[in-house]
């Protein structure tokens, strides 16, 4: 199947058993024990050069690895961090910055997907005026933004809320689960963008069809005795070759072929402006992995449902439009053929 719902590999199960048995070659003969083991060293060494830091430590989830980078960014008197009012931290994590890490997530004037220097240099101030200590210790930035159909954070904005926070003293913190759309949509490589940051969250089931795992990347004296926190919060695995072995066998590769997805999205976006019975619309003021794709007069449901016998998964319908996201599953298709099935699902 060809997914046009989701921006992640998602292999099915037989998919992923394959791909586990090809990479477990590079694991060796023995298994590490909750993370300490040569594979798992070799693997965090990987994604530590990729993304231009001193070091990073693999981890199951995104949301622990999120949480422990800011509990460890933000000293003692400056415990708030300030975040998009969509962002992943504040709204899907149950309130776990405060509740676990003892943090307060303050929520930034918002434009569009992200926000402004301006707005970054204030909220940090305002911040510092309180008759008790308490500022704010990091920013979080998550580009693209999942709550908004992956709208990209405008990269001019970005790159100056981050130096208006790095000139106040304040920590810096990438959301970056969709990180190698993030710097393919800016222009940039994965080292060049994460470099502004002082630590990097990577989603490595999004990345590399994983049903789990993340990456967590700094300096060394960031990430220094992580392991226990991660143990200490029930992070730890018995285990961590199959993902380490993963890292090992397909990371690179799949950095590299955002270049070529974008480029088919572009093929595709031509193809079907050549059918006057759909409309394309750009999602967000920069163009990244995603479009609005609607079929004049159709019904979305069951055009979805002829999509898919056709070999094509339409995301669920946002009214009469649908969220397209390219990934890269459009690499085993050519995208004048996906044009076509879609016009054929149409008729």
């Amino acid at each position: 199947m060809i997914h046009l719902d989701t921006d992640s590999d998602d292999p099915a199960p037989a998919e992923y058993a394959a791909r586990l048995a090809a990479a477990a070659q590079l694991a060796g003969a023995a298994a590490d024990k909750y993370g300490e083991g040569d594979v798992v060293r070799a693997a965090e060494a990987l994604v530590a050069r990729l993304l231009g830091k001193e070091r990073a430590v693999l981890f199951a989830t995104g949301t622990l690895a999120n949480l422990l980078a800011l509990d460890r960014l933000c000293p003692r008197f400056a415990r708030r961090v300030l975040v998009h009012p969509d962002s992943h931290v504040l709204a899907d994590t149950g309130d776990g910055a405060a509740s676990v890490m003892g943090l307060t997530l303050v929520a930034v004037e918002p434009a569009g997907p992200g926000y402004t220097a301006e707005a970054t240099r204030a909220a940090i101030r305002a911040s510092r005026i309180g008759r008790v200590r308490q500022g704010i210790g990091a920013i979080v930035v998550e580009t693209p933004v999942r709550r908004r159909f992956n709208e990209l954070f405008p990269v001019a904005t970005m790159d100056g809320a981050v130096a208006a926070a790095r000139a106040e003293g304040v920590a810096t913190h990438l959301d970056g689960a969709r990180l190698p759309v993030a710097a393919q949509a800016a222009g940039r490589g994965i080292a060049e963008f994460c470099a502004p940051f002082d630590s990097v969250y990577l989603s490595l089931w999004k990345v590399l069809g994983l049903p789990f795992g993340a990456a967590l990347a700094g300096s060394a004296a960031m990430l220094a005795d992580i392991e226990h926190d991660r143990r200490r919060h029930g992070g730890a695995l018995p285990q961590l070759w199959p993902l380490a072995a993963m890292v090992l066998a397909r990371l690179e590769a799949a950095f590299a072929q955002w270049p070529e997805v974008f480029a088919r999205l572009a093929r595709f976006r031509d193809a079907m402006a050549r059918d006057a019975r759909f409309v394309l619309a750009p999602i967000g003021a920069e163009p990244g992995n995603t479009l609005w794709l609607e079929a004049s007069g159709a019904d979305p449901v069951a055009l979805r449902a002829a999509a898919r016998a056709r070999g094509l998964v339409l995301p669920e319908p946002q009214g009469t439009r649908f969220p397209v996201r390219a990934n890269a599953s459009w690499l085993a298709i050519d995208p004048e053929d996906m044009a076509a099935r879609l016009g054929a699902a149409l008729r």
